[in-house]
């Protein structure tokens, strides 16, 4: 039995959107319907620009006449037919009514505030968050798509989603032998299509890594590969670009100020020097003595340190719980929120493990 893998366009990953005002957004929505891309219509609006107008305004809440009042403001000179924007998502056939893109943001991440103050949402609007690795990274990049802390996210990772991958990265089995960047990127258009988010499917690699470092405003490092791991550290000193490492052993979080330190500092807080790194960057197999230049033996958990002992034997790779990736992808997240606002973070490395501060010590 042969298969054959399906070619993954813009349109399988991005919603297109279609402004109802513009004549050829109605004529482009209706060959959608007829042609079986649109199977399903959500439409919202209504209740979205009553929302809208009560977070301008909570006192409209229980205001009915002031609150209608400030709905017509909201729609301008524009009916309820031509008002927001029809979001059509190809990959499972649903075309839903969105608020316009400042408006939809406005309301979306009201609840941030102040958490997130209204100044600090537009910062964070102009900046870009690059990932590479897609199970730690993945949940790095959701919450940053969910808290809308960037304005444009970069996906980095070759892998396709496997069976065994489903005990920590959200997706379906219906996703199974689906690109990695693929499940990530739709997941983020379903939260908020407006944002923008630009795939590497074959990851970083030395042919691609000026584009995908381009831009940057801080990088999180998720990926399994030792070469990309020295590339993006030797790049991201360059351009004097922060990178954020998760990894799930004992919550270890590295923030590592590349737009701070000096080569002669050296990489990951001096763990590695620069002719080191820049052999690893040639490298694609990891050897015990490389893989406790990044992670450090003597400072894992117990179970770690079991673990390690039994790759290529009894474990055919590093085990990793939803639980952990999905604390290490806030983590990492918030982490890159406070680089991009300035925040001034160490240049260190920290064990933030919760089951240490929950177990009896006797």
């Amino acid at each position: 039995m042969t298969s054959t893998k399906p070619i993954y366009n813009e349109k399988s990953w991005k919603a297109e959107i279609l402004d109802p005002s513009k004549e050829e957004c109605q004529i482009r929505f209706a060959t959608l319907k007829s042609n079986g891309t649109i199977s399903s219509e959500i439409d919202t609006l209504e209740s979205q620009v009553a929302e809208l107008a009560i977070i301008r305004n909570p006192a409209l809440k229980h205001d009915p006449s002031g609150l209608a009042t400030s709905i017509s403001q909201v729609l301008g000179n524009k009916n309820w037919d031509t008002y927001g924007r029809w979001v059509v998502f190809s990959w499972n056939g649903c075309a839903v009514r969105l608020l316009p893109p400042d408006d939809f943001a406005e309301l979306r991440t009201n609840r941030n505030r102040d958490r997130i103050t209204t100044e600090e949402q537009q910062e964070l609007s102009s900046k870009t968050v690059g990932i590479v690795g897609l199970s730690v990274g993945q949940a790095a990049a959701i919450t940053v798509a969910m808290e809308r802390s960037a304005g444009i996210i970069k996906l980095a990772d070759f892998d396709e989603l496997e069976l065994s991958n489903l005990n920590r990265i959200r997706a379906g089995v219906h996703e199974l032998g689906m690109p990695k960047c693929i499940i990530a990127a739709r997941s983020i258009a379903e939260v908020d299509p407006y944002l923008q988010v630009e795939i590497f499917p074959n990851g970083v690699k030395e042919d691609n890594v000026d584009e995908f470092m381009t831009g940057c405003d801080v990088v999180v490092d998720a990926c399994d590969g030792l070469a990309a791991k020295a590339m993006i550290r030797i790049e991201a000193l360059e351009r004097r670009i922060p990178i954020v490492m998760d990894t799930s052993d004992r919550g270890m979080l590295d923030i590592e100020r590349y737009d701070l330190t000096q080569i002669e500092d050296g990489f990951l807080h001096g763990r590695i020097d620069a002719s080191t790194m820049h052999s690893l960057r040639n490298r694609n197999d990891w050897d015990m003595e490389s893989l406790n230049l990044f992670i450090d033996f003597n400072s894992a958990s117990d179970r770690g340190q079991n673990s390690l002992a039994q790759i290529g034997t009894s474990l055919v790779g590093w085990p990793q719980l939803h639980s952990e990736v999905a604390s290490g992808g806030a983590f990492a997240a918030e982490t890159c929120r406070r680089l991009m606002l300035g925040e001034n973070l160490p240049d260190s490395r920290l064990y933030l493990e919760l089951d240490e501060k929950l177990t009896v010590k006797n």
